[in-house]
């Protein structure tokens, strides 16, 4: 038995996966493999044409809500505010980026995100 060296958890030696040198259980491995990007452009193409009517989920919306009324923030902030992981918060708001409703911008040395 092993352990998955990004959450500990311990894998059998036929559900470990290997992502970029690291033995992971498959949630992480998913978690790796299925990161949105957000400067994807198919993905803001095809978000942009949803965008007038868009369709987000109870996170996303709570993201662009914060960013909206108390913007611009960093990424820690938001995530201690809404009680998302940083893989939370960076999935969900790769949507918002690509719908256009959201971007960051670097502040200084510090990445800050708000209302596009």
């Amino acid at each position: 038995m092993s352990e998955c060296e990004k959450c500990g958890a311990s894998i059998e030696a036929p559900e470990i996966y290997e992502f970029a040198g690291e033995s992971l259980c498959e949630d992480c491995y998913l978690d790796k493999k299925a990161k949105p990007v957000t400067g994807d452009p198919w993905a803001v193409y095809s978000a942009r044409n949803t965008r007038e009517n868009p369709q987000l989920t109870e996170v996303q919306g709570r993201i662009l809500n914060l960013v909206k009324t108390e913007g611009p923030l960093e990424g820690p902030e938001i995530c201690q505010r809404l009680a998302l992981s940083e893989a939370q918060f960076q999935n969900n708001f790769a949507t918002l980026r690509h719908m256009e409703l959201a971007r960051g911008f670097r502040d200084g040395d510090k990445i800050r995100y708000s209302v596009f």
